[in-house]
C-alpha cells in the first residue's frame, strides 16, 4: 500500500508531504485547490506521460516520490526480484523531470525505464476515474478476475503444460514438413556431409597428438644433427666430457694419496658419470629411433590440413564434428522416414488437442458460471448506488485456442435498461463508471490484487443519499485494502479513516498548494465547510458531528 508521497515543484505544489494509512482516506478541498494534482502527481509516478510544462513557474525541475509497503504484493516483488532489483517489505519509487525534459526514474535507486514503471505500477496502485483505470478496462485482467472466483487455476496450470507440448508438438511437424518440402536435396547435402565427416575418421584426441608430433617430423634432420653433436661431446671427440671426468678420477686418487678426505666428491663425480652414461643411452636412443620418413610428414601434414578444413567449413571442433556427424545421422534417419513421422507426430497433436479442448470447455462452463454470479452481484450493487436500470454482463464468446482457454471474455455495460450493451471502457459517464468500478470492486474484493484503489470524485452528480451508500461500500472495501477517495461530498467524508485537506495558500504573491492530515475537530470544521459552504453555521457543525457520530 502506498504509505507516503512527496511532491516538489509540480505545478501548484512548491514542495509537500502526504504519510497515508490504512483503511479508507478521504481527500477533499474546495474546486480548484489541487487536489487533482495529487492524483495526477501519483499517476506520473506509475508511468503515465511526462509534459515539461507541469513544472512549476521559475523551477528547473520536478520530483515525485512514493513509499509503499508491498510486504504483501507478491506480484510486485516477483517483477523486482525478475528486474535484479533488491527489495524488502518497503520500496521508494522516485521519478523526475527537468525543465530540458530529461526523464528519469528509479526503484529503490535503480534507474528503470517508464515502461517498467508503468507495469510495476499496475500492481501496486489502480485509479477509478474517468476512463482511467489501470487493469479492470484490460481483457486480461478481466478474464484473470473470473478465473480466480471460478477456481479454475489448477486447470489453467494443466491446460499451460498441455499448450505447450501442443506448440512443441506443431513446430516439430512444421520442421519435418518444411524439411520435406526439399526432402531430396536435403538428403542428398546430409549424406554428403555425413559421408565427409566418417571418411575423414575423426579422434577427439588425434588433433593435440598432430600438434605434438608434426615439428619432430619437419625438424628430424636437425634433431638428429644435435643428438651426434651431442654425443660425441660427451663420449667419441678428443677431451670429451667422459674423458674429462676420468682425469679428475685421477687427479682426486692423487689427493687421497696426500691425505686428503675426497670420499664425497669421489661420490659426486662417479654419479656424473652414471647420469651422464644414462643421458648418453636417452641421446643415443632419440638418435637412432628418430623417424625422418617424408612419406609420414606428408601424410600427417595432410591430415592436419583436413582437419583444418572441416573446422573451418562447419564452424565446429573436432568434437563438435564427430556429434553433428550423429545428428545428420538422425535427420536423413526422419527423412527416409517420413511418412511414418508425420503420421506419428499427427496422431500426437490430435490427442493433444483432444485434451486441451476438453479442459477448455472445462474452463469455459466454471467461467460462465461464475460471470453470471457476478455479473448478478454487480448489478444488485449498483441498484443500491441509485443507477436501478443499470445493466452489466460478462461476455463470453469462443474463440481461438489459447493457453488461457478458447474465450474471448469481456465486461460489458449500459446505464440504461432496453439498451446495447457495450465494453466497459467504451461507455459510462465519470459518475457511472466511479460507481460500476466501486461495484465491481465490492463483489470481486477477494480476488483482486492491487493493495491500493484511488477513487477520484466517485460522487460526482451524486446526492447526498446516493454518497451515504457509496460512503459505506468505500467504508468496507477498505477492510481488505487501502482507500483512497477524492471527495465532494459530506456523507463520503463522514466514514473516512483519515481525512486530509487539500487548500491553497498565498506565500510571496503567488498560491501554493498545501496538504494537511486533519485532527478529530478539524474534521469537524471541514466536513460542516462542505455542508454550507464557506461560511460555517452552527447547524452544519451539528450535522457534521452527526456524520462523524453515526459513522
Amino acid at each position: 500500500m502506498l504509505t507516503a508521497l512527496s511532491v516538489k515543484n509540480y505545478a501548484l505544489i512548491e514542495n509537500i508531504t502526504i504519510n497515508f494509512k490504512e483503511g479508507l482516506t478521504v481527500i477533499t478541498g474546495e474546486t480548484g485547490a489541487g487536489k487533482s494534482i495529487i492524483m495526477d502527481s501519483i499517476d506520473l509516478l506509475l508511468g503515465a506521460r511526462a509534459s515539461t510544462s507541469i513544472i512549476r513557474t521559475g523551477a528547473t525541475f520536478c520530483s515525485v516520490v512514493a513509499e509503499f509497503d508491498i510486504s504483501k504484493n507478491f506480484n510486485v516483488k516477483k517483477m523486482l526480484t525478475d528486474l535484479s532489483i533488491d527489495i524488502s517489505d518497503e520500496i521508494i519509487i522516485r521519478r523526475q523531470i527537468d525543465v530540458a525534459g530529461k526523464n528519469k526514474a528509479f526503484i529503490n535507486d535503480v534507474s528503470v525505464s517508464v515502461n517498467t514503471l508503468s507495469n510495476i505500477g499496475k500492481y501496486l496502485v489502480d485509479f477509478y476515474a474517468q476512463h482511467k483505470s489501470n487493469m479492470l478496462f484490460e481483457q486480461s485482467y478481466q478474464r484473470q478476475i473470473v478465473d480466480e472466483m471460478a477456481n479454475n487455476n489448477s486447470l489453467l496450470e494443466e491446460l499451460s503444460e498441455k499448450y505447450d507440448k501442443f506448440e512443441e508438438l506443431k513446430k516439430q511437424k512444421e520442421e519435418i514438413e518444411k524439411a520435406n518440402t526439399d526432402r531430396e536435396r536435403l538428403l542428398d547435402l546430409y549424406k554428403y556431409q555425413i559421408n565427409e565427416i566418417n571418411k575423414a575418421n575423426l579422434n577427439s584426441d588425434e588433433e593435440g597428438q598432430i600438434d605434438q608430433e608434426l615439428p619432430k617430423l619437419k625438424n628430424a634432420e636437425k634433431i638428429k644433427n644435435v643428438t651426434n653433436e651431442m654425443l660425441s661431446i660427451l663420449y667419441k671427440q678428443d677431451h670429451s666430457v667422459t674423458d674429462n671426468l676420468s682425469i679428475i678420477n685421477k687427479q682426486i686418487s692423487l689427493l687421497e694419496k696426500y691425505g686428503v678426505n675426497v670420499e664425497s666428491i669421489s661420490e659426486n663425480i662417479s654419479s656424473a658419470i652414471s647420469e651422464i652414461d644414462d643421458a648418453y643411452k636417452e641421446i643415443e636412443d632419440l638418435s637412432n629411433n628418430l623417424d625422418a620418413s617424408p612419406e609420414k610428414l606428408d601424410s600427417m601434414q595432410e591430415r592436419q590440413q583436413l582437419i583444418k578444413k572441416l573446422k573451418s567449413k562447419y564452424g565446429k571442433d573436432i568434437e563438435e564434428l564427430i556429434d553433428y556427424g550423429k545428428e545428420l545421422e538422425e535427420k536423413v534417419k526422419n527423412l527416409e522416414n517420413y511418412e511414418i513421422n508425420i503420421d506419428k507426430i499427427q496422431n500426437e497433436i490430435e490427442a493433444v488437442l483432444k485434451e486441451i479442448i476438453k479442459i477448455c470447455t472445462q474452463i469455459s462452463d466454471k467461467r460462465k458460471k461464475t460471470a453470471k454470479k457476478i455479473s448478478k452481484e454487480i448489478v444488485s450493487e449498483l441498484s443500491d448506488l441509485n443507477m436501478k436500470n443499470s445493466q452489466f454482463e460478462i461476455e463470453i464468446k469462443e474463440g481461438d485456442i489459447s493457453r488461457t482457454g478458447f474465450d474471448d471474455l469481456e465486461f460489458m455495460f449500459s446505464a440504461n435498461k432496453g439498451e446495447q450493451l457495450y465494453p466497459l471502457a467504451d461507455v459510462a459517464s465519470g459518475g457511472e463508471i466511479s460507481r460500476v468500478l466501486l461495484a465491481l470492486s465490492t463483489v470481486i474484493s477477494n480476488s483482486y490484487n492491487v493493495d491500493t484503489i484511488i477513487f477520484d470524485e466517485i460522487d460526482t452528480g451524486t446526492s447526498g443519499k446516493t454518497g451515504e451508500k457509496i460512503g459505506k461500500k468505500l467504508k468496507s472495501l477498505s477492510k481488505q485494502r487501502q482507500i483512497i477517495s477524492i471527495s465532494h461530498l459530506a456523507q463520503i467524508a463522514s466514514f473516512a479513516d483519515n481525512h486530509i485537506k487539500i487548500y491553497k495558500e498565498a506565500e510571496n504573491g503567488r498560491n501554493i498548494t498545501k496538504a494537511k492530515d486533519l485532527n478529530d475537530k478539524e474534521r469537524v470544521e471541514e466536513i460542516a465547510k462542505i455542508i454550507s459552504g464557506e461560511k460555517v453555521t452552527e447547524h452544519a457543525i451539528k450535522h457534521a458531528e452527526e456524520l462523524l457520530k453515526d459513522n
